[in-house]
């Protein structure tokens, strides 16, 4: 590894302290090295402790100071209601074969969530549901289990998982998304491509489950079922067969996400349902926590009146996230033509009027839907 000198310090003096920071890469990873110079001097070393192991000393009483490759267990989303990214490991190591040869230039890394109709200067917000996905994503990962994420559509499911596992900083996510109802040739067919691996792929299922496991077993993978309600019970079975034949570490953690349907299929299966390590229902949110929410989402609810959020919230909009974007994504396009600098109510029941059907709009359902 190699640390670039520091620049000089400015004339001070001796009662000064200056924390210094700069950016260093060692076996592939980025790490951000600080220290303090106050006449006093600090060592890193590197020891085969473990691969990714880098601890610093004080040079005077040799005691260490911490691990570079420490990660949170614990999400805690910033005040800002952003999510954090990091870089993500590029090295391959272990592989026996050209064809279990990750592509060069390429790795597992989760994606950034995206708002609905890529609506501009949308914020996450750290939502009960949010917080309490992103701590029960984190002892999955740790436990290296498997846990179910569901409910109804439209309340932000996907996207906060893709928040979680950022702000976790989760390394080698393989998202697995699917158009229509996958089968378990589909799900060999996306991990191939996710994997990056190179060659084609086996013909004969067994061979391709063999290079699969093996595969899966080289690095703590975390894999995404997205839109799991799809999911037959055979495509479950498969990935638990996947999970079931990993060893301790190497197992992969598995997290499925989907609607009801998901759950309905993994719980009536004894043999899938008593796997789940956690399950977490998405629900809508209520009547306060829109009240509390929904002004840190965008910054046109921010001056707006609670009254005024109630209305939508009673016109339709409900406590789903996907309705409240879109709702939102109207409510901007009217403003601008009609050179509105606020929210009021008439250009919000014209948003609500275009945004969802008379059906819709004539009651609050029980149970909101995107």
């Amino acid at each position: 590894m190699t640390i670039p000198p520091p620049a000089p310090d400015p004339p001070s003096n001796r009662a000064t302290r200056i924390i210094r920071s700069q950016e260093v890469r060692w076996r592939g990873r980025h790490y951000t090295a600080a220290w303090m110079t106050a006449h006093t001097q600090c060592t890193v070393r590197i020891r085969p402790r473990s691969p990714d192991t880098l601890d610093d000393y004080d040079a005077t009483t040799g005691q260490r100071l911490g691990t570079a490759h420490a990660q949170p267990l614990r999400p805690a989303f910033p005040n800002v209601h952003t999510a954090l990214t990091t870089t993500k490991d590029t090295d391959v190591t272990g592989t026996d074969s050209t064809q279990t040869t990750p592509r060069p230039g390429q790795d597992e890394v989760v994606g950034e969530p995206d708002f609905y109709l890529n609506l501009a200067d949308a914020r996450i917000v750290a939502t009960e549901a949010l917080l309490e996905a992103g701590e029960n994503i984190a002892d999955t990962i740790e436990a290296r289990a498997m846990s179910c994420i569901y409910g109804d559509a439209g309340l932000g499911k996907t996207f906060s998982v893709l928040a979680a596992l950022k702000e976790i900083s989760a390394e080698r996510v393989l998202l697995l998304q699917f158009r229509s109802r996958p089968t378990p040739r589909d799900i060999r067919q996306e991990l191939f491509t996710e994997l990056r691996l190179e060659g084609e792929p086996p013909s004969h299922p067994s061979e391709f489950d063999r290079l699969l496991k093996r595969t899966l077993a080289r690095k703590p993978y975390v894999l995404v079922c997205d839109e799991a309600q799809q999911f037959s019970r055979e495509c479950f079975e498969f990935v638990r067969h996947l999970w079931d034949t990993g060893k301790g570490k190497t197992r992969p953690a598995v997290l499925f996400v989907g609607g009801e349907e998901a759950y309905k299929t993994l719980y009536s299966e004894p043999a899938l349902a008593s796997r789940i390590y956690i399950w977490q229902e998405f629900a809508p949110m209520e009547a306060d926590e829109v009240q509390r929410n929904i002004p840190l989402f965008h910054p046109v609810w921010a001056s707006a009146s609670p009254e005024l959020i109630d209305y939508v919230y009673e016109e339709g909009a409900g406590g789903t996230f996907r309705v409240w974007s879109k709702i939102t994504y109207h409510i901007l396009e009217g403003m601008k033509r009609r050179g509105l600098e606020e929210v009021d109510e008439s250009i919000a029941r014209w948003a609500i009027r275009r945004a969802l059907p008379h059906r819709r709009r004539s009651r609050r359902p029980q149970q909101d839907a995107g």
